[in-house]
C-alpha cells in the first residue's frame, strides 16, 4: 500500500500526500518491530520502536487526510459551507496534528521507561491523546458531512462543472475519519481499559488495527484524492488565466 502511495504521489506531484507514505512506513516499521519483540519480550528498544511507530502511523495518515480535505473544499469553492475558513483550516489543522504527534511521541517513549511512575504517566498521556484525537478528527469529519449536505442543497459552479462526481470522491474523507478517529482510537482505548482477553491475546487488536489501516490506505491509493485535487486546481488556474488573456486581447 505504501508503494502505491509513493507512486501516486510522484505521478500526480501532490506532495501533501507525503504523510500517507510516512504513515504507511510507520505502520510497517511498527509491525516489523512487533514481530521481533515476540522473540525477546525483554528487549525494550524493539518494544519502544513498536509502540511509537504504531502510535504515529494513523496520526500521519490523518495529517494528509486533513490537508486534502481543505484542498478539496477549495477546489469545490465550498468554503462558505465550512465551519472554519480555509485560511484557519490550513493553519490550525496541521498545527494541531503536529502538536498531537509530538506529544504522542513523548507519551509513547515514556511507556517504555524502566520507571513504573513514568510508564503510568505515559499511559495516561497516551489515553488522553486518543480522546483528544477522537474529538478533533470527529470534528473535521462532522464538518465535512455538513459541507457535503449544504453543497448538495446549494451546488457551486465548481461542484457542477469542475467535478460533477464530487460526492463519490468526498466519501474518502469520512471513510478515513470514521475508521481511524472512531474505530481505531476506540479500539485502542478499549485495550487500555484492561479487558482481560485483549491483554492476554493481543493479536486480534493488532490484526484489526492493521486491517483498518489497509482499508484506508487502499481506498485512498485507488482513488487518489490528493492527485485529483491538484489536477483540478491546475485546470482551474489554467482556465482562469486563459480567460484573463482573452479579456486583455479584447481590450
Amino acid at each position: 500500500m505504501t508503494t502505491i502511495h509513493i507512486y501516486r504521489m510522484i505521478e500526480s506531484k501532490a506532495w501533501f500526500g507525503i504523510f500517507f507514505v510516512l504513515g504507511g512506513l510507520a505502520q510497517l516499521v511498527g509491525y516489523t518491530a512487533r514481530s521481533f519483540s515476540t522473540q525477546d519480550v525483554c528487549d525494550r528498544a524493539t518494544y519502544g520502536v513498536q509502540s511509537v511507530a504504531l502510535l504515529m502511523g494513523p496520526t500521519l495518515i490523518m495529517f494528509s487526510v486533513n490537508l486534502t480535505q481543505s484542498e478539496f473544499v477549495n477546489v469545490l469553492d465550498a468554503e462558505q459551507f465550512c465551519w472554519l475558513p480555509l485560511a484557519w483550516q490550513r493553519g490550525a489543522y496541521p498545527a494541531l496534528n503536529a502538536i498531537l504527534m509530538v506529544v504522542q511521541l513523548v507519551g509513547g517513549c515514556m511507556t517504555v521507561s524502566s520507571s513504573t511512575a513514568t510508564v503510568a504517566t505515559g499511559t495516561k498521556l497516551t489515553i488522553a491523546l486518543y480522546v483528544i484525537q477522537t474529538v478533533f478528527w470527529g470534528f473535521t469529519m462532522a464538518e465535512n458531512i455538513w459541507m457535503s449536505y449544504r453543497l448538495g442543497r446549494h451546488p457551486t459552479a465548481a461542484s457542477s462543472c469542475v467535478l460533477a462526481s464530487w460526492k463519490m470522491w468526498n466519501q474518502l474523507i469520512p471513510l478515513a475519519g470514521s475508521i481511524i478517529a472512531t474505530g481505531r482510537n476506540v479500539m485502542r482505548l478499549t485495550m487500555a481499559g484492561g479487558i482481560e482477553f485483549l491483554v492476554d491475546y493481543e493479536w486480534p487488536s493488532y490484526a484489526f488495527d492493521g486491517y483498518q489501516m489497509v482499508v484506508v490506505l487502499g481506498a485512498w491509493g485507488i482513488w487518489y484524492l490528493p492527485g485529483k485535487c491538484r489536477e483540478l486546481s491546475t485546470r482551474v488556474r489554467y482556465t482562469n488565466l486563459t480567460r484573463l488573456e482573452r479579456v486583455v486581447d479584447e481590450v
